[in-house]
């Protein structure tokens, strides 16, 4: 009679490697993963129907919430997505504005995948430098919403109000710092031998694999495909501006790692080109329309823009009326969690926190 070696392991929402509430049930043979199931479903927000239960403009501060880590990301598409239902642009300072609050979300948003990738991997040090250079961000974008974490700054037709006055030097200034820090993020990780020895090769994500399972973002650019909402289908400006996108062909934990890291230099390049472009408009240029319609005309419209995580998009249904008759999320986190079980099957248990930090999790997100 031959014993049986195989096991069930619940890697559930108090694991440290969890980044929110959500299990993984494994199925494993001593340290290697033989099969696993994702399961989602804790939080039950119903973020949709509470978006449906109230007037457009009502929405933006719930979609502050949906990703703490990137609040503003989603509040901004959610206003760009309402504009496409009304039929409506935002002025041109307005565009410039988000576009530079965007990018500072969008490496702060790098930041702390960095700081909780880097625990994950036994990196304790390396929480200290991103969160550290995290808070010049998170101070920037403080001046300019008034808010540290959910911001409430996006509005249907612009943004809530205008960049205070000389804020140009303190966005170069605060660069210019966070530039220096991510010098040093390369100088702790990239000759560091036991990262690269946990991340090279590990949970690797083929180009088919990723265009299959509709991966987007720095996951699916990490595999070979250079793909970025921002070039293929540029909205807000961002056709004016000269950036490159980075991308890599390995697929693996530590292409998804390098690929965050060069992004948030094309970032800091891509906010003072945003920022040169607002300097030439004259103070008394609309940052907000004056005017927008009381009720959108019937219709249905899908928007997206090139989130941190990948394709941050809504779907609005509307009847006429002061409420969208329906709301879908294209949240990115949804579908680059779907190949997570193929990228840890026949590895070692111990490499689930470099694959699982490598993809970049929000929950909140996640769940609908």
């Amino acid at each position: 009679m031959q014993d049986k070696t195989e096991m069930s392991l619940f890697m559930g929402p108090q694991h440290p490697s969890m980044h929110g509430l959500w299990a993984l049930r494994l199925t494993i043979d001593g340290e290697t993963v033989l099969n696993s199931d994702c399961q989602i479903g804790y939080l039950h927000r119903s973020y949709e129907k509470l978006l449906a239960n109230r007037t457009y403009e009502q929405g933006i501060p719930i979609t502050d919430r949906l990703c703490y880590v990137e609040s503003h990301t989603y509040s901004q598409a959610y206003a760009y997505s309402i504009e496409g239902i009304y039929g409506i642009e935002a002025p041109e300072k307005a565009n410039w504005i988000r576009i530079i609050t965007l990018e500072i979300q969008r490496i702060a948003s790098h930041c702390l995948w960095l700081g909780a990738m880097s625990v994950d991997l036994g990196q304790l040090s390396m929480l200290v430098y991103p969160m550290t250079a995290r808070e010049i961000l998170i101070n920037l974008l403080e001046t300019i919403t008034g808010a540290r974490m959910t911001y409430n700054y996006a509005r249907i037709g612009g943004v809530y109000k205008d960049l205070p006055h000389q804020i140009e030097k303190k966005i170069e200034d605060s660069l210019v710092e966070f530039k220096r820090l991510h010098e040093e993020f390369l100088d702790l990780l990239e000759e560091a031998q036991i990262f690269r020895m946990r991340t090279k090769g590990i949970g690797v994500l083929t180009k088919e694999d990723a265009l299959s399972f509709g991966v987007t973002g720095p996951m699916l650019r990490a595999s070979g495909v250079p793909y970025d909402i921002r070039k293929i289908q540029p909205y807000m400006g961002y056709d004016q501006l000269k950036f490159s996108v980075p991308t890599r062909t390995e697929g693996d934990s530590f292409a998804r790692y390098r690929v965050r890291l060069e992004e948030m230099e094309i970032s800091m390049a891509i906010i003072l080109q945003a920022l040169d472009k607002y300097m030439e408009l004259k103070p008394s240029d609309p940052y907000r329309l004056e005017k927008i319609p009381r009720r959108p005309p019937a219709g249905n419209t899908y928007r997206r823009i090139e989130g941190g995580r990948g394709e941050t998009g809504y779907y609005f249904e509307s009847d006429g009326s002061t409420s969208p008759y329906r709301v879908r999320i294209r949240a990115p986190t949804f579908n680059n969690l779907q190949p997570l079980p193929q990228l840890i099957k026949d590895g070692k248990l111990a490499d689930i926190p470099a694959v699982m930090g490598s993809v970049d999790l929000c929950v909140g997100d996640l769940d609908r």
